[in-house]
């Protein structure tokens, strides 16, 4: 008897902390099922990625949707996880397909279906615009590698002033890239830019007559044209590292190789006229919100209306909406109560929240309807945004409405009051400045006054100063520096032996240049030794080393290849520049 009851005892602690425990876990948030799939017009021919993700449960069963108008290259490749993220568990699943787009034209990609333990969810369709792929546009520039080129693309042909254009740098590769270096922008004279930093860095492949690449965004810009016109914008320069075949870049690192875009050209165009009166200014997509803080109010009291506007155009061009108010009413200009800017995965866009003081004049009831005209770079028209509703007030008489301080009949019987001694003073000094003879003496003293000035500051012979010319340094010193600088590399400081090469080449290049060291550049450098008809192979040799050393002493990043092979290129270059400057 006694062990049964101690049995059940176990048995009903047991069933009591499984039950207690499962209170306890952490209740899981609403199940969601939802598609993501490119934003922008994809070209034919070129891969891209769809996902359909489920949160907050598991499936038993995942029932793709119809890629009408894709081929499936791949997928589906399917990932899942759990976690607690601030007190309350999740989970997701993921179906990932790459697609390959065919020919151009908008497809939609119906929904896709899970079933889980107890009901069935569907994601929403998505739609994706094919576009044709530009065979000019994305052909290898002239003398490049067809293996590996970059490309300078805009997301448009046309633009009006003031719409957001986007400029980006893409690498097309059939080979391993292990890291690129931005060398050269365009100078985009004409537009005013922002550099993007979250932008979509994702590899894709596209095939180009025939031949199929990797690619990936490597730069972006955003474009704002300042006016209008055709334009060209020059090339972009870019330095890759290559890996070399069969492992040997683990080994003598990547190898670097120069690559140049193409110039790319854009048509700007002005926006159409006549522009309407209350024109902000702006071009592109916008929105707006409109509150105010009371629709009751006394003549004694003050309406503040609240405008917040979010848009992807030029902000230097927005110019603060001026509302048309009835007869009672006296507006302000604004306060700027809130400004920022801030990227989304596509494009800058700013945002500004406006704070209006409107006061009424007169008792009554008022309606007026805010709004907002930009240029609509879509429909290419000027369009107005408007409040949701009519601003509705209704004003009463205040407690001041209607008094004055002082009647205005009573102005004119008041005396005037008698002549203070300042109004004494300026009468009778007006009198003197009437006087010639007044104005004769005060030119004379302040003629006076600039000679003693003048004859105080007058320069004094100063004795000379004896000083000795300092010698300048013979090629035969600058070659044993060199020599000092190739100690160096058997010491374990990579960092002082850069900062020594770079101070000894610049000293080196100098001397033959006859300048300062100090007022030395690399552009500078370039261009007086082509000048010097010295050739061509020694100066970019010795550019990439002036290089080198920068990245290294000032960027901090580690260095391509061992110390002595860069002292030796030093020196091969440095013999070749002594050489040519005979």
């Amino acid at each position: 008897m006694m062990r049964n009851t101690r049995f059940l005892n176990t048995a009903c602690l047991i069933i009591c902390w499984l039950v207690l425990h499962q209170l306890a876990l952490p209740a899981q948030g609403t199940a969601t099922f939802e598609s993501e799939g490119p934003t922008k017009e994809v070209p034919e021919g070129s891969r891209f990625e769809v996902s359909f993700a489920l949160k907050n449960t598991f499936a038993k069963r995942f029932i793709p949707p119809d890629f009408n108008g894709f081929r499936v290259t791949s997928g589906p490749s399917e990932m899942r996880g759990s976690g607690f993220v601030n007190g309350k568990s999740y989970s997701h699943q993921t179906w990932t397909y790459e697609l390959e787009a065919g020919a151009p034209g908008t497809y939609t990609i119906g929904t896709a279906t899970v079933q889980t333990d107890n009901r069935t969810l569907r994601s929403q369709p998505l739609v994706v615009r094919v576009g044709k792929a530009r065979e000019g546009s994305t052909t290898p520039p002239p003398g490049s590698d067809s293996r590996v080129f970059i490309r300078a693309e805009l997301d448009r042909e046309t633009a009006w002033v003031g719409q957001q254009v986007l400029y980006q740098i893409v690498l097309y590769t059939q080979v391993g890239i292990s890291e690129y270096d931005i060398l050269d922008l365009p100078a985009f004279d004409g537009f005013f830019t922002q550099e993007r930093r979250r932008f979509d860095t994702r590899t894709r492949q596209q095939k180009i007559k025939g031949n199929r690449y990797v690619t990936r965004v490597l730069h972006e810009i955003a474009l704002f044209p300042q006016q209008a016109g055709d334009f060209r914008i020059g090339p972009a320069r870019v330095r890759l590292g290559i890996e070399q075949a069969g492992g040997l870049s683990a080994l003598f690192g990547s190898r670097p190789e120069m690559v140049q875009t193409q110039a790319v050209k854009l048509k700007v165009k002005p926006l159409p006229e006549p522009a309407p009166t209350n024109f902000s200014g702006v071009a592109g997509q916008y929105d707006w919100k409109v509150a105010v803080d009371k629709d009751s109010l006394t003549t004694d009291d003050a309406l503040t209306l609240t405008v917040t506007i979010e848009g992807n155009g030029d902000t230097r061009r927005f110019a603060n909406p001026v509302f048309e108010l009835p007869e009672g009413l006296e507006g302000f200009e604004p306060k700027i109560q809130q400004q920022e800017e801030y990227e989304t995965g596509e494009q800058f866009v700013h945002a500004r929240t406006l704070e209006y003081v409107i006061l009424p004049r007169q008792p009554g009831d008022y309606s007026f309807m805010p709004e907002l005209v930009v240029f609509d770079t879509d429909s290419a028209n000027y369009r107005r945004l408007l409040a949701a509703a009519p601003v509705q007030l209704h004003v009463t008489a205040g407690q001041f409405y209607g008094q004055q301080t002082t009647p205005p009949d009573s102005i004119a019987s008041i005396p005037p009051p008698p002549p203070s001694a300042l109004d004494r003073l300026w009468r009778t000094t007006s009198v003197l400045l009437r006087d010639p003879i007044t104005w004769g003496a005060l030119t004379g003293l302040v003629l006076l006054l600039f000679w003693i000035y003048f004859w105080r500051r007058r320069p004094r012979k100063a004795k000379p100063v004896k000083t000795e010319a300092q010698p300048k340094p013979s090629l035969k010193a600058m070659r044993g520096k060199m020599k000092a600088v190739a100690q160096l590399t058997q010491g374990a400081d990579s960092k002082l032996f850069y900062h020594e090469l770079l101070k000894t080449l610049q000293e080196h290049v100098a001397l033959h240049l006859d300048i300062e060291p100090v007022l030395l550049t690399k552009e500078g450098m370039r261009e007086k030794l082509a000048e010097r008809q010295v050739p061509g192979s020694a100066i970019d040799m010795l550019t990439q080393i002036w290089q080198t050393c920068e990245q290294v002493v000032f960027a901090g990043q580690e260095p391509a290849v061992h110390m002595n092979t860069t002292w030796q290129l030093a020196d091969n270059a440095l013999h070749e520049l002594d050489t040519a400057l005979k």
